[in-house]
């Protein structure tokens, strides 16, 4: 049976095209892909460069993700993501808005203030897929010579390894040229981070709750109950029910959003002095969120900092490290009361012990001594003659 014309012609409209697998060109420096592509009705020949040369594309071989990557767009006829796009437009178009909607708004926040602060003069300009471990270290190294610590070096470097990360897990690039780069001066040791022992969270807690009750019930949530400053703020009066704080969710700046992590919504016991203030401060409150302004609104604890606390331990001679000291220092107090680091982890809602031992808990002076002493007796006994 013959068909007619505009049969054939809507045959013709619905034939899948042929797949693609591009054309390779090599040069002294380069590799390139060339492949077909529509545009404005017109087929016309494209190319595009896929990487440079160097340690981590040395062949063919090590640049085929790359390819896969570009031919699956084209013969999808979608626009697909490369790596030949600039660390700022993959950052900032892309790794930076899928942080905001996947991650803690706190840290989306922290990552976007490190790209702007610390990488992109450098970096911003290279593709994905061209930047070496080499620029990272001399990047690193620049800013230890600057005067950073090992701690804040470690973050730096990290952030912009989750963005390969990221990368990676898209299909866009198959290496990650961060996680072997370091910094290649000595730099200072990091800081101790400060904790509150409970004497001087009590002490803080009789000036502060005839000044601003509000303000002793923000030391005593994150102190007794090992709370971020951002899940203080998300506490509603519905969270609470005198023995337990559930915690639900975080308020960071003007943003309601989920705890930072899956294990971090949990429940935490409540216990004197912090039931107590909590009781006084319900008595007087409406419903709605614990530490609301007068607007109803979740209180911002950077403003009751600057207003009323630290004021007020300025002038009671003591010192203030910010609300996380009293996160630090009843996890040191509860490990070192316990024995058993274990339930430090559990009232700080980490997915492991190990952030809890390394950043968290240090060794109690009085309990050391007590157990230096104990050996020093078992060590000096006198041998029993049998």
């Amino acid at each position: 049976m013959l068909l007619d014309i505009d049969t054939l012609q809507l045959i013709k409209n619905n034939r899948l095209p042929r797949k693609q697998k591009g054309q390779r060109i090599e040069t002294d420096t380069a590799f390139f892909l060339r492949y077909y592509t529509t545009e404005d009705g017109a087929r016309k020949q494209k190319a595009v460069k896929l990487a440079d040369k160097s340690d981590l594309y040395r062949s063919w071989a090590d640049v085929e993700p790359l390819i896969a990557r570009v031919m699956e767009g084209v013969n999808a006829q979608t626009q697909v993501i490369t790596g030949q796009q600039t660390l700022s437009e993959f950052i900032e178009k892309h790794y930076l808005p899928w942080c905001r909607d996947n991650k803690a708004a706190p840290t989306a926040n922290s990552y976007a203030r490190m790209w702007e602060r610390y990488w992109k003069v450098h970096v911003g300009s290279i593709s994905l897929t061209n930047l070496h471990t080499a620029q990272v270290t001399a990047v690193l190294t620049h800013h230890a010579k600057a005067g950073k610590g090992a701690r804040s070096l470690s973050h730096i470097k990290w952030m912009l390894s989750g963005v390969y990360v990221y990368a990676i897990s898209s299909g866009i690039v198959p290496v990650n040229p961060v996680p072997d780069a370091k910094w290649l001066v000595k730099v200072a040791r990091p800081e101790k981070q400060a904790e509150y022992s409970l004497d001087e969270v009590l002490a803080m807690l009789r000036i502060l709750e005839p000044l601003d009750l509000r303000a002793a019930v923000a030391v005593a949530l994150t102190y007794f109950a090992a709370l971020r400053p951002a899940e203080a703020r998300g506490l509603h009066w519905a969270d609470y029910t005198g023995e337990q704080l559930h915690v639900r969710r975080t308020v960071w700046r003007n943003r309601v959003g989920e705890t930072k992590t899956e294990g971090s919504a949990a429940s935490v016991p409540v216990i004197e002095p912090l039931r107590g203030l909590l009781e006084k401060l319900r008595a007087q409150s409406a419903d709605g969120y614990i530490l609301q302004s007068s607007m109803g609104k979740p209180l911002s604890l950077d403003s009751l900092n600057t207003r009323v606390i630290a004021p007020a331990m300025q002038k009671a001679g003591l010192r203030w490290h910010g609300y996380y000291a009293g996160r630090r220092g009843i996890s040191s107090l509860l490990t070192d009361t316990s024995k058993n680091i274990l339930n430090a982890t559990g009232i700080l809602r980490h997915s492991n012990s190990g952030t809890t031992a390394r950043h968290y808990t240090q060794p109690q002076k009085s309990s050391m001594e007590a157990a230096m002493k104990t050996i020093e007796e078992m060590a000096t006994k006198p041998e029993t003659i049998q």
